[in-house]
């Protein structure tokens, strides 16, 4: 190319603004929220509020904006899990995990509806899976240790509570020692 817009290394000027002017777009995509993501805030300030209707409503209209948001999907589920709405909370949590397989939490708290659906096999499934997606959060231990206590497997329990202290730290390690103190 000749003329005004030439450059000696065949680029154009008007591709290498339109390239800067790209690249700065796309660096500042990450700073502005999806839809879905502020109405996840407003689900997690009504829940804040003890406002389950609204946090449920909002946490609704987020998956709609967005069906592969995996926080509004774990949040809704632990909504229906505390609502003794267990089989729409597995619902939620099998889609929060389809959305983010990193989400330990949401694999922990559908093994968790899964236990109180009366299945076993699928519950401690789902605490390997959330142990395997989130190694290092305590929370995932904690709750597999509360259902192996429940079907007497103390050391199993035990095990998982000196992982989860390994991950904890402050008031929760505490917490932790004491719990592993009971089961000696």
């Amino acid at each position: 190319m000749s003329g005004p817009f030439a450059f000696s290394d065949g680029c154009s000027s008007l591709n290498k603004i339109f390239y800067a002017a790209l690249l700065f777009a796309l660096s500042l995509a990450p700073a502005f929220a999806t839809p879905s993501d502020d109405f996840v805030k407003q689900g997690e300030a009504a829940l804040a509020a003890k406002d389950i209707a609204g946090a449920t409503k909002a946490f609704d209209a987020a998956l709609d904006a967005d069906p592969h948001n995996a926080k509004a999907a774990y949040d809704r589920g632990r909504i229906n899990l505390v609502l003794h709405k267990n089989a729409q909370a597995v619902a939620d949590f099998t889609s929060a995990v389809l959305s983010d397989p990193t989400l330990g939490v949401a694999y922990s708290a559908r093994g968790e509806a899964k236990m109180i659906l009366k299945d076993e096999k699928g519950g401690f499934a789902d605490f390997d899976a959330a142990i395997a997606a989130s190694p290092k959060e305590p929370e995932v231990y904690i709750l597999r240790a509360t259902y192996l206590m429940r079907k007497g497997n103390a050391a199993g329990a035990k095990a998982d509570l000196v992982s989860a202290k390994s991950y904890a730290a402050g008031d929760m390690a505490k917490m932790l020692d004491a719990m592993i103190a009971r089961i000696e």
